[in-house]
């Protein structure tokens, strides 16, 4: 656990007298509350997430989760016969759900909005403006479609999540001395992650320009760029290098991968719609400079 202001350990957050009143402790560095976010409900939690305010956030990566996840076992390593392996198995994974319940279920409402967002951009897409890949799939029903951008959503999420959490621990060396340091960065980036949703703004109220579109996607990336550079200290540079690879990593495989599937391994398929999706790229990047350039 850590103040929230100055970042030094801390042994607890607050103390419970027996006529059970609660209070708060103090840093011994910075003289401040450690964790003012002990006795904030979830409503104006949300709010100072929404402002980017780094006590929020460091209140919920470091804290409160490190609260959460020490109410249950760690995972007990496979030992012994089989039959004893598979009911550790059996224990870790029961042990796991139950441990990252309420992150799970995040993730999983993430991805359902993440899913929609990306199917319904597609499909509202002029059919000229569509590479060939996107039009064969808009021509299946609805079963084959949702399987699509479920993978493709799943593809991207995943690249974007585990090579944030590569770069910065194993490249940048960030996070020896923290406690549960892939979570807190895995939970950095499911908080910062839920900005992505945003774009539901345009199915309330719609925006013709690719700019409108283009701002709104910024934005949602400044609130993961900025809550990245909250939690682990990191410099903007280092932050938006990492963030800058990892998007082209995910811009230039997750669409190859799912050529892949689409075309069966057929090389003249994957060649066509390889093309096809260069093509569209560069028919939006040059709408996109018309419109700037006016």
């Amino acid at each position: 656990m850590i103040c929230i202001e100055c970042g030094a350990a801390v042994d607890s957050l607050y103390t419970v007298y027996s006529n059970k009143h609660i209070q708060l402790t103090e840093c011994s560095q910075c003289h401040n509350i450690v964790d003012k976010y002990v006795e904030f409900d979830n409503v104006l939690m949300f709010i100072d997430l929404l402002l980017l305010k780094p006590g929020a956030y460091r209140h919920l990566v470091f804290n409160s989760l490190e609260e959460r996840l020490s109410k249950y076992k760690e995972s007990k390593p496979l030992q012994g016969p089989l039959r004893s392996r598979l009911l550790i198995l059996r224990n870790n994974i029961r042990n796991w759900l139950l441990k990252f319940d309420d992150l799970n279920r995040l993730w999983l409402l993430l991805l359902t909005f993440e899913i929609y967002l990306t199917w319904f951009t597609e499909d509202e897409t002029p059919p000229h403006k569509r590479s060939l890949l996107m039009s064969r799939i808009l021509t299946e029903n609805a079963l084959i479609q949702y399987a699509y951008f479920t993978l493709y959503c799943l593809i991207d999420i995943s690249m974007f999540h585990y090579l944030i959490q590569y770069f910065i621990i194993s490249w940048c060396k960030w996070g020896t001395n923290v406690k549960n340091a892939k979570h807190v960065i895995s939970y950095t980036i499911l908080l910062s992650y839920g900005a992505k949703i945003f774009p539901i703004l345009m199915l309330i109220w719609p925006y013709d320009t690719i700019l409108s579109m283009s701002i709104i996607k910024w934005v949602a990336n400044f609130y993961i760029v900025e809550s990245l550079r909250i939690v682990t200290n990191l410099s903007y540079f280092t932050i938006l290098r990492i963030f800058t690879f990892v998007s082209f990593a995910r811009y230039t495989c997750t669409k190859p991968i799912l050529i892949l599937f689409v075309s069966k391994c057929n090389i003249h398929l994957m060649k066509t719609y390889l093309k096809s999706e260069i093509d569209v790229e560069l028919l939006r990047l040059e709408s996109l400079k018309y419109f700037i350039t006016g």
